[in-house]
């Protein structure tokens, strides 16, 4: 119960970036995902995995970029017990620069997700390496926190209409239209700053993180400001707990679950009438 709680705080609590202590930010490592896909740390912060399969996976941190991981750590299958189904990379002042690194995923001896980790500076940590600060990933069309925007003949189109994200995580914007264009949200007014702005240069992206602390559940409406400071285009992020296939199953395992007792009651009651 102490472990399941643990859990819980962790995940609450992680997104928070600020002047601080050392923290720890909850990744989980589901059946066919990870929640979220990345996270914004402070130099001293623990990146926690949690795996909730019954199999083995492992982690495993590149620095170099040469091909091989200079950091790795083995997962169990899920085990209420222990921590051996955990992995943790704690990056500590003066063995890890801020800047951006990816963290491996393994499954079956192969790669498979990418975890992004945006290290910043903390406020009190000295002697910090300049950015850059973020590290974007490639486009991919087919991901969930990923949106394009083109523009041709003075009209922009988007690469889709709306993003279903998990609190937390971060939406990736990219631009191949000439013009510089920002996004902004449409309830918080007028005047207030962008979430982020996008270059003309074809392929430059940047990033918003949807913290749990700022952006409550639901949707929000967001705005394509054009050059001239009209809007060019919109689409809507609806922020909330996931509904993909993990969830699915978990609601298959409750159904099966619920079945197996009522027919073991059944099985218990026509028992005692026989006997």
């Amino acid at each position: 119960m102490r472990r399941i709680l643990a859990i819980i705080l962790v995940v609450v609590l992680s997104g928070q970036v600020a002047a601080h202590g050392a923290n720890s930010y909850a990744i989980i490592v589901r059946t066919s995902s990870v929640q979220p896909e990345s996270a914004d740390l402070l130099v001293n912060d623990t990146l926690v995995l949690y795996n909730t399969v019954t199999w083995n996976r492992s982690a495993g941190i590149d620095v170099n970029g040469d091909g091989v991981d200079d950091y790795v750590c083995e997962m169990t299958g899920k085990n209420t017990s222990s921590n051996t189904d955990e992995c943790q990379f704690t990056f500590e002042n003066g063995t890890w620069s801020p800047g951006g690194y990816v963290v491996t995923v393994y499954q079956n001896g192969s790669s498979w997700q990418d975890v992004v980790v945006d290290l910043l500076p903390d406020n009190h940590t000295e002697g910090s390496a300049p950015g850059p600060y973020v590290l974007l990933p490639d486009f991919d069309p087919m991901a969930s926190n990923m949106i394009s925007i083109s523009e041709e003949g003075g009209i922009f189109t988007l690469s889709r209409g709306s993003v279903d994200l998990v609190p937390g995580s971060n939406l990736y914007v990219f631009s191949s239209a000439g013009a510089i264009v920002s996004v902004k949200s449409e309830t918080a007014g007028d005047g207030s700053p962008a979430l982020c702005t996008v270059g003309g240069d074809g392929g430059e992206g940047c990033k918003i993180w949807f913290s749990g602390q700022e952006w409550t559940d639901g949707s929000h409406e967001m705005s394509i400001i054009g050059p001239g400071g009209d809007t060019v285009g919109s689409f809507t992020v609806n922020l909330g707990d996931a509904s993909d296939e993990d969830a699915r199953t978990g609601m298959v395992q409750i159904v099966a679950v619920v079945g197996m007792v009522i027919c073991l009651g059944a099985y218990l009651w026509l028992r005692q009438r026989e006997e």
